[in-house]
């Protein structure tokens, strides 16, 4: 018998089992970290801010723990390094930490690790959320495999620079590059991956460690790897960066340390006044060819100015070192066994591993069969054979095994003729209901009906009335112009107070008479309008309204639309909304639901058989899988990748980690933009238009984004939040910043505005808008998008307390906390209302603010029927307000002390 895998551990990369006691997993080779059993590490089962999960400690270092966790909206797996308490016990050190962590974020190259969100916990502790990487570092990779052949090690310093090179462009030095740094990935396709680590961060210790810089592991520098100039004591700069990776070139080269001693002082003695040792005498049997040694020379020189001046020039040399190695030497002196791959477009040498040109950015070709190219690694023939004869599968894949659902919408369509029939769909992200509802959708066109399908606004930002206006125009045929009282034959009074604010821009508020409620009720009398007008063109067959991604749409609309399901003798034909699980759209609870779960691997195997996709489908454990994750397995498997990853949130974070920087730069943009965009945009967006075309087409290949003539758009909204997620933060920043300046104007929604100011951190702007938000949404009765905005707008307030260019965060936190604490009163949330007012006032300040808090506290507890603790607070509040002279609300808060007391 085999063994019992439901309680065999599995691999935290590959989530494979394995058995206890393993060191490293028999299926991806990841070396085994045991999880701590429940009441060991206190930080195992926490979650942090944006919802990550730390579920496992992978590693100590010198700053911090570093765990394995997971942002469980996305599915995806993420690294988390809480960083010591001892080490930044105070907040001048907390603020030099989040000035280096946003440096840190700001790179955005496939060779630098991402560092993703930072922040401080609600007791005070600092964490950093970044990539999570699967490889060993170089000094593991030495001592596990030996020399390294020479081409293999000239490939992995010039992705090493190219990280450095983009660093140094932002004015950021790494100061402590050294092996144990330089994490080393396997390419799925074969090859290294060179991945940087701790960017930005060296910088934040010096002045917490010892000043002589002795021990191993201090971030300020490593004595074996540090420049003459900085054992003097001098700054560092971009060229001790060169320096220390001249070092790391001679340990590769040599096996051994350029300048070694019994202790750290003799070996910056060492570095100060011993020269430059040539690495052919040190390690003769090598052989190393002069090119390589004089590179490797001249990045240690003495003389800062003798070295290379920028890490691009270093980079050029090594360059130019592979093409002459290529021409001068036998191939199997400097090759892994392996032929060189050129690039097609413009012809310059391809790193071993490389998937992208460094060059001119464009994809590697892969080999004609039969020949093994050097961007895989060496494959035993019956494997090359098997993936690279064998076609791949076409996009967009077909529909499959979706006939019950499909047929159980043309039943509920059927039932429809003579009165409203209502249908959900449900379902996790991914799952097909989209494509599902585009198929229905086609069918009742071709059946003469007429189909009329909404969704949330393309920002997915909660745009007010957004798919309530595209379901009344397509509904009523109204174009633009058609906006206008004259074109709204046959409505009633109040329809036509609901039309002229639900078609209203922005910028006009419709009836300022109408009470929230009324303004509700009008809402919805204008849906119904509509839905007539549409019914009288369709004759006598019913009409469709399919509404996707339901919990994803604006509340104003949601609540017009189950108003108008709540009452629906005046309407007839099929309404069919589709969201995701744990959502409730506030429909009748009568309304049927069918849930829609991942395809079998039966089906699955039989769309990819005689695909590439099918070897790498019997890698997948899952039985139900969505056909989003097929289709990226499908992609996966065209672009060479081999081992994938379990989930669907780690599979196209992968494939967009693979990505060449310009693709990813302009998907990011993209992702940011959110609505269709023209390639102007995403230029102005990026400051540089040179590229961006190719890159687009790039994507589009890819099925990262789809192209059309309104603009380029990302394809499905899951890619877009890991996209967006996934962007380092302050490389995020500044998209955000770019996207606000270009849209805004009025034509773009209040809502969008709010993000991009948000995502920008222009803390005035974000939180004026956040606030006019919050008020709209109350007076259109739309509560859940109050406390939203309000929510927002608290949580990023209290983010910024001790931001020295904001210094009236603490009032402004404690503003919104009592107008996000009166809308969840107003939703009947009062238990969420006085917690959240409990916890700002207990960092509150004197201030008349303070007073409104105890007021509105008060008024919570009278809702929650504990009047001795409302009089409590209400005195309290009355005193605070005397004592700090606010007469006006002296005056307010005892006129309320007298109406409860009558």
């Amino acid at each position: 018998m085999g063994a019992d895998l439901t309680n065999m551990p599995t691999c935290s990369s590959c989530t494979n089992a394995y058995e206890v006691g393993a060191r490293f997993c028999p299926s991806c080779g990841l070396r085994i970290v045991e999880t701590p059993k429940p009441g060991g590490d206190p930080w195992i089962g926490r979650s942090l801010p944006g919802g990550y999960v730390i579920l496992e400690k992978i590693g100590d270092g010198g700053m911090g723990k570093v765990y394995r966790a997971e942002q469980s909206k996305l599915g995806r797996t993420v690294a988390v390094k809480i960083v010591h308490p001892h080490l930044l016990n105070d907040e001048t050190v907390s603020a030099r930490f989040i000035t280096e962590a946003r440096a840190a974020s700001r790179l955005n190259h496939p060779n630098s690790l991402a560092v993703f969100d930072f922040g401080k916990t609600d007791s005070g502790q600092l964490y950093l959320v970044m990539e999570h990487l699967r490889g060993k570092d170089l000094a593991r990779l030495v001592t596990d495999e030996g020399q390294l052949p020479l081409v293999r090690v000239i490939d992995i310093l010039r992705q090493l620079l190219d990280a450095v090179s983009e660093a140094h462009q932002l004015g950021i030095v790494h100061r402590d590059l050294k092996p144990d740094n330089i994490i080393i990935e396997s390419l799925r396709t074969g090859g290294d991956f060179v991945k940087v680590v701790d960017f930005g961060l060296a910088k934040i210790l010096t002045s917490l460690e010892s000043p002589a810089v002795t021990a191993e592991g201090t971030v300020c520098g490593t004595p074996d790897y540090l420049a003459p100039e900085l054992c003097r004591g001098g700054s560092p700069e971009p060229r001790t960066d060169l320096y220390a990776i001249g070092i790391v070139l001679f340990l590769l080269l040599t096996g051994h340390l350029p300048f070694e001693a019994p202790s750290a002082t003799q070996v910056l003695l060492r570095h100060l006044g011993d020269p430059v040792p040539d690495p052919r005498e040190v390690c003769p049997e090598r052989d190393i060819p002069e090119i390589l040694a004089e590179i490797c020379m001249k990045a240690m020189a003495k003389d800062p100015v003798m070295r290379f001046q920028s890490a691009q020039e270093f980079a050029d040399a090594l360059a130019e070192a592979r093409a002459r190695l290529e021409g001068d030497m036998p191939r199997s002196s400097v090759l892994p066994s392996a032929a060189a791959a050129h690039c097609t477009v413009c012809g310059s040498p391809i790193p071993f591993g490389q998937k992208f040109c460094g060059e001119c950015g464009a994809r590697a070709t892969p080999s004609k069969p039969g020949r093994v190219s050097s961007a895989t690694s060496p494959t035993p023939p019956s494997v090359v054979a098997e993936t690279d004869v064998m076609p791949i599968v076409a996009f967009p894949l077909p529909l499959t095994a979706r006939e019950s659902e499909h047929a159980w919408l043309l039943d509920r369509l059927e039932r429809a003729s003579s009165r409203l029939v209502l249908a959900r769909l449900v379902g996790d992200a991914g799952v097909g209901k989209t494509r599902l509802l585009q198929e229905f959708a086609q069918t009742a066109e071709s059946d003469a009906h007429v189909v009329v399908a909404v969704g949330p606004d393309p920002w997915l930002c909660g745009a007010s009335y957004h798919a309530l206006r595209v379901a009344i125009r397509a509904l009523a045929s109204l174009q633009e112009a058609g906006d206008q009282q004259w074109a709204w034959d046959g409505a009633p009074p109040e329809a036509e107070w609901g039309l002229s604010t639900v078609l209203a821009p922005d910028s006009a508020r419709g009836p300022s008479a109408l009470s929230p409620r009324h303004r509700r009720n009008a809402a919805a009398a204008a849906l119904r309008w509509a839905l007539m007008k549409a019914a009288q063109r369709a004759e006598d067959r019913p009409i469709v309204l399919v509404i996707d991604d339901l919990d994803l749409v604006d509340g104003a609309s949601r609540n017009a639309f189950a108003d108008v399901l709540a009452s629906p003798e005046q309407c007839t034909g099929l309404v069919v909304g589709a969201h995701g699980p744990g959502f409730s759209p506030g429909w009748p609870g009568t309304c049927p639901t069918r849930i829609v779960s991942g395809l079998s691997r039966e089906d699955v195997a039989r769309m990819l058989e005689g695909t590439k996709a099918a070897a790498l489908l019997r890698e997948v454990e899952a039985r139900a899988l969505a056909p989003l994750y097929v289709e990226h397995l499908a992609r996966f498997a065209a672009e060479g990748g081999t081992m994938p990853p379990q989930r669907l949130g780690d599979l196209i974070a992968l494939r967009i980690a693979l990505l060449g920087t310009g693709q990813r730069r302009v998907l990011q943009a993209v992702a940011v933009l959110g609505r269709r965009s023209p390639i102007t945009w995403i230029a102005r967006l990026l400051g540089d238009p040179t590229d961006v075309a190719r890159y687009t087409r790039d994507l589009v290949r890819a099925g990262f984004v789809g192209a059309s003539d309104q603009g380029v758009e990302v394809t499905h909204r899951l890619v877009r939040e890991i996209v967006d997620a996934g962007t380092p933060v302050e490389a995020r920043r500044e998209l955000h910043a770019a996207a606000a300046e270009l849209l805004s104007g009025d034509s773009t929604p209040l809502e969008a505005r709010a993000r991009f100011y948000l995502g920008a951190e222009d803390a005035f702007e974000a939180l004026l808008l956040l606030d006019r938000v919050g008020t709209r949404s109350l007076e259109r009765a739309d509560v859940g998008g109050a406390i939203e905005a309000y929510g927002r707008a608290l949580a990023f307030a209290r983010a910024q307390i001790g931001r020295p260019d904001f210094d009236d965060q603490t009032h402004a936190a404690m503003v919104f906390t009592r107008k996000l604490a009166d809308a969840l009163v107003l939703a009947g949330r009062t238990s969420e209302a006085d917690e959240v007012l409990r916890d700002t006032l207990a960092s509150s300040g004197m201030e008349p603010e303070r007073a409104r808090l105890l007021y509105a506290l008060a008024n919570v507890s009278r809702a929650q029927s504990r009047d001795g603790d409302a009089r409590s607070y209400l005195r309290e509040a009355i005193s605070e307000a005397q004592r700090l002279g606010a007469s006006d609300l002296v005056y307010m808060f005892q006129e309320t002390a007298r109406d409860w007391a009558r």
